[in-house]
């Protein structure tokens, strides 16, 4: 005996109007009835100063700086790391947001995360599978009436479908929570870049400050090489003991030190810059970070909602929108589910008759499935979802708080190294006047060496202060664009 069978999805011409009408009505009834579950999403009110507190100095900085202030009517350039004009570092950056790894890694999981809201979103279509299958097979003599063995080919071919109807938007809650996730890692992402910009920024500079340390610990060698031969010109004379000799060599030798400890972090910075960027055999000539321009400093009143335009703290939000979304979907698992179903298809014992009209069948249901007693699993799903939406409330609180404690750091950083320059110029120039007056007394013999000491050992820490101090506002005002999220937009 062959018997073979099919199955597929029952036109609408093929169903009576009678059962048509039934499932008519059935949808209709669903849809109307239809909700969504759960809170809605609602920014929460964050109470936060509406300005920024430039310090009471505010009015002397813009007084020093005048020509530094930002126009209020110019917009930073979200590629803010331009205002160094250094081509060299425009080109680490440009380096860095291609092959940077922690980027990469960011980039994938976008794709990652579309993809979770692809399988998020596919319930809310209905579903078609295809399946068949082929069976040969024999009941044995001993299982027939007539004690002969019965051989049998059973082959079917079946096509169904299945949809769930979304009455109480748990589908729905499920897209909005992936959908929030998709933007989330987009703001993840722009988050890493912001983070690496600022990096490879902070690290070029800390290079090029370095690069300024060993111009100045050059020049100091050099001074006590000639302070060194003056002191055995006068031993030769007779007019100095050894003591200042030794002295000298002593000195010398203690900046020779200090220079090779510079180069040694100068490498180690140009090393982190070529992982940064991708490029390991990175090599930079050397350039002093006092030629770099100054960027302009931010205009007074700058709005505390700036920090809202942050990619961590649009991420932060995201991450609490799709919390509030699986409030939703937990709350819907207490409803019940209706489901849809139908086939349609042909059987015969008879292959020849196989799809012939007299062997059609057909079916349609309508499904429902209300939890009754699940021991607490769905009120702890509840109580789960709703838990880490307030921890990530808080998170969200707490991302909002630092962003704004970032932008106040980096102010004070602009204003107090821009008034720390200052008095540092004054100390490198009254320094170095007061080496070279001590130089010339020494040669004279009016002060002994110790006094030629202490002159080149303060006009070099006052160099080298003024260096790092120079690194550390430029550094400032990097620091200053990221707390911004890339800049600011003055009202």
């Amino acid at each position: 005996m062959i018997r073979s069978s099919i199955k597929f999805p029952a036109p609408g011409l093929l169903v009576s109007s009678r059962v048509r009408t039934v499932v008519i009505a059935a949808l209709v009834g669903l849809s109307l009835s239809a909700c969504t579950v759960g809170p809605d999403y609602q920014r929460p009110d964050i109470v936060l100063p509406a300005t920024y507190q430039t310090g009471a100095t505010t009015t002397n900085l813009i007084a020093l700086a005048a020509d530094q202030v930002a126009d209020p009517a110019k917009l930073i350039k979200p590629d803010w790391w331009t205002l160094f004009e250094d081509p060299e570092l425009d080109e680490l950056m440009r380096m860095a947001l291609v092959e940077n790894a922690d980027l990469l890694i960011a980039i994938a999981r976008i794709s990652e995360a579309i993809a979770l809201a692809q399988q998020a979103g596919a319930p809310a279509y209905p579903s078609l599978a295809l399946s068949g299958s082929g069976v040969r097979g024999s009941s044995g003599a001993a299982a027939t009436p007539t004690g002969v063995q019965v051989m049998s080919n059973t082959s079917q071919v079946g096509l169904t479908a299945a949809y769930e109807f979304d009455v109480w938007g748990k589908i729905r809650r499920s897209r909005e929570a992936a959908n929030a996730q998709v933007t989330a890692s987009v703001f993840n992402k722009d988050s890493v870049a912001l983070v690496t910009a600022g990096l490879v920024s902070n690290t070029y500079l800390s290079l090029r400050s370095l690069d300024a340390q060993v111009t100045v610990m050059k020049s100091s060698i050099e001074t006590r090489s000639k302070s060194l031969k003056i002191a055995e010109a006068k031993l030769e004379g007779g007019l100095v003991s050894p003591i200042d000799v030794n002295q000298a060599i002593a000195a010398k030798a203690a900046s020779g030190a200090l220079l090779a400890d510079l180069v040694r972090r100068r490498e180690l910075a140009q090393n982190q810059l070529a992982v940064l960027t991708g490029k390991l055999d990175l090599s930079l000539p050397a350039k002093d970070v006092r030629s770099l321009p100054i960027p302009p400093v931010p205009p007074a009143g700058l709005p505390s909602t700036l920090i809202e335009n942050r990619p961590d703290v649009r991420q932060a939000e995201q991450d609490l929108v799709t919390a509030n979304a699986r409030i939703g979907v937990a709350k819907a698992n207490f409803f019940p589910s209706f489901t849809l179903t139908a086939s349609y298809g042909a059987q015969s014992v008879d292959f020849s008759q196989f799809l012939a009209t007299p062997s059609n069948i057909w079916s349609m249901a309508l499904g429902l499935a209300q939890p009754l007693f699940t021991g607490g699993l769905l009120q702890g799903k509840l109580d789960y979802a709703n838990a880490v939406q307030q921890e990530i409330l808080a998170v969200y609180v707490k991302t909002l708080r630092t962003s704004f404690r970032d932008v106040s750091d980096a102010l004070v950083g602009v204003r107090q190294n821009l008034l720390a320059e200052n008095e540092l110029t004054v100390q490198v120039g009254a320094s170095g006047k007061a080496q070279d007056l001590a130089m010339l007394r020494y040669e004279a013999g009016y002060v002994d060496y110790l006094t030629v000491l202490e002159a080149q050992r303060s006009f070099n820490d006052a160099s080298l202060a003024y260096v790092i101090n120079r690194a550390a506002r430029l550094q400032s005002s990097v620091d200053l664009f990221k707390a911004l999220g890339g800049g600011w937009q003055p009202q």
